[in-house]
């Protein structure tokens, strides 16, 4: 029987690094139900684990590393310290010891049963550059100079966080790649107000919205499209419009003709379906996500339409 593959994952701190750095690897899995497995992590021999993070309960000296072929293996048995069907999370910090020169050291995670079968595996690259890239900017003669680079690796190293982020600064300003903690700065950019409470993909859905939602301000199209991300349920609206009375040929009242001193042609009728869920979340009770709705479509709609709001909130998920 072959495990999903979400029952065990790989992953690294950096995918990037020079010799003599150390990079972190994060394993997860989950343990199957024939608890006769062991956990191995297999890697280079040029590399070596400095320290482990166990999950509580597990004897940091469960694990032994053996040396097959030019790898170590990191074997860690199942049996005795794991729950069937339980996650757990492993860390591993691991040293490089290799040349200076490029290349890739892969590194794999797999379940192995007692009689050699993988149940799962995952296994990753990291890339090992043999000489710092800053070396470029100096003249030709220090590119043998095993100390200039090593010293410039230092620099590199510090620098390397802010490099990247200057690399990647176009994703700050996309939607759907800007951490989360940057969409109300974002918004601000454009001037559309965002509530910090919204979850993350409804700030993300209203900021592609943004253009149209300011195009098309004050009519019902954009007005349904905000409230139906922001309460992620089902906007009906429903407009109600009159003529003015005038003398003349057209001059009958009937069912499209408004006459009176407090004559309002222009009328909106919202029906707003919402989970209990989404209460929930907002930590209001539901009259007074009504009225929040209310302030809402007030601010969004022109000051002369009247409205009125119909909440409906279902007590299961719609």
């Amino acid at each position: 029987m072959n495990l999903p593959s979400e029952n065990l994952a790989l992953a690294a701190d950096v995918y990037n690094r020079y010799p003599g750095e150390v990079v972190t690897f994060f394993l997860r899995f989950t343990v199957p139900e024939e608890l006769d497995m062991t956990l191995q992590f297999a890697m280079p021999e040029v590399m070596e684990v400095e320290s482990y993070e166990l999950p509580d309960g597990i004897p940091l000296s469960l694990p032994r590393v053996a040396q097959v072929d030019q790898d170590l293996v990191v074997l860690i048995p199942l049996k005795e310290h794991f729950t069937a069907g339980q996650t757990y999370d492993i860390v591993a910090r691991v040293r490089i010891n290799t040349f200076y020169f490029n290349q890739y050291l892969i590194t794999e995670a797999r379940l192995v049963g007692d009689d050699g079968s993988v149940h799962a595996a995952e296994s990753i690259q990291v890339a090992i550059h043999g000489k710092g890239k800053y070396l470029r900017y100096l003249p030709e003669l220090y590119e043998g100079d095993d100390f200039t680079s090593r010293f410039l690796m230092l620099f590199e190293g510090f620098w390397k966080p802010v490099a990247q982020q200057i690399d990647q600064m176009d994703h700050y300003f996309d939607p759907d790649m800007t951490p989360p903690e940057f969409l109300p700065w974002l918004a601000s950019w454009i001037g559309m107000p965002i509530e910090p409470s919204l979850p993350s993909e409804r700030m993300r859905a209203m900021l592609k919205q943004a253009i149209m939602l300011f195009q098309c301000r004050g009519t019902a199209h954009a007005l349904k499209t905000y409230l139906e991300i922001y309460t992620d349920g089902k906007v009906e609206i429903e407009e109600q419009r009159a003529d003015n009375f005038v003398i003349g040929e057209r001059g009958k009242l009937g069912e499209n003709i408004a006459l009176g001193t407090n004559n309002q042609p222009d009328f909106l009728r919202v029906r707003l379906q919402a989970t209990q869920k989404e209460i929930e979340r907002s930590g209001y009770s539901s009259a007074m996500y009504q009225r929040k709705m209310k302030e809402i479509i007030g601010a969004m709609i022109p000051a002369h339409t009247r409205f009125e709001v119909n909440g409906v909130f279902d007590a299961q998920d719609a």
